[in-house]
């Protein structure tokens, strides 16, 4: 089986402090999961959440996961209009957000 590469956005998250952590979680499962679907050439989407404190050193509340067939369709999904829509809802849940963008190699 040939290896398969696709490129994926992975976003760190820190709740935004003004939110109880069910308010976060159903912003990001509902609001911002809604808009980030639109998003076009993307090939899967999943939020990750963190139970509250099952890892008290790590930062964030969770991470989403964005897979797309390149970075350039990465990057022209996050500049269309629908890109800049989900961009622009992330102060509505988000403190603090650490994007990375990596390879991702499906080995099994």
């Amino acid at each position: 089986m040939a290896q398969q590469i696709t490129y994926k956005r992975i976003g760190l998250v820190q709740r935004k402090k003004s939110l109880t952590r069910e308010q976060f979680e159903a912003h990001w499962l509902g609001t911002h999961a809604e808009l980030c679907k639109k998003l076009p050439g993307m090939r899967r989407y999943s939020v990750n959440l963190i139970e509250p404190g099952r890892f008290p050193h790590f930062p964030y509340d969770g991470f989403s996961e964005l897979w797309f067939d390149s970075e350039e369709a990465l990057n022209a999904a996050l500049d269309s209009p629908e890109g800049r829509t989900l961009l622009a809802d992330l102060p509505n849940f988000v403190e603090k957000i650490d994007p990375l963008v990596v390879q991702d190699h499906l080995m099994l």
